[in-house]
């Protein structure tokens, strides 16, 4: 019977504490419209810029971007880099399987929970031979500027990356 009593007694001390963790949730955070704005302006410049062959311009800004800690000569080589890799992107097949781009759409916007400073954007990009996907992610820095932490652009097929477990962040 004591030991009863004392389980009863233990349970009615740690049920408010439960119920009251359960039923906390935080004020939900979001990026704000201006920076979500800021992004989507720099995709679209990407995205017209690879429509006109304007490759070497795509390949300064992420250099600069992702760069910014780079020496010259280490900006020199990833700027090359880049341009190299987007200059394949399109390139009319049989060099490549994309070739000149036609259009490109947002498949995802995503934020890391409770984050209102860093998220993503996955687009699809139509070329006249297939498509390709891209991601982009961006920081918010703290003067409120939207600056590109990442980007890459991916082969797979789009249903196999979106359903790839990182691509399972909530929106």
């Amino acid at each position: 019977m004591k030991r009863l009593l004392w389980l009863i007694v233990a349970y009615s001390m740690f049920l408010p504490l439960t119920i009251a963790a359960q039923s906390f949730k935080p004020d939900a955070k979001t990026p704000s419209p201006e920076a979500l704005a800021a992004a989507h302006k720099v995709c679209t410049d990407v995205f017209s810029n690879l429509a006109a062959g304007k490759t070497e311009e795509i390949a300064t800004w992420i250099t600069n971007e992702l760069g910014y800690t780079s020496d010259a000569a280490s900006k020199m080589t990833m700027k090359n880099n880049f341009k190299s890799k987007l200059d394949l992107v399109i390139a009319s097949p049989p060099v490549t399987p994309y070739g000149k781009l036609s259009g490109y759409d947002l498949l995802d916007e995503s934020y890391l929970p409770n984050s209102s400073r860093y998220f993503r954007f996955v687009f699809i990009s139509y070329h006249e031979a297939a498509p390709l996907i891209w991601e982009f992610r961006f920081y918010v820095k703290p003067d409120g500027k939207v600056a590109l932490n990442h980007v890459e652009w991916s082969e797979k097929n789009p249903f196999e990356y979106m359903s790839c477990p990182e691509m399972r962040y909530p929106h």
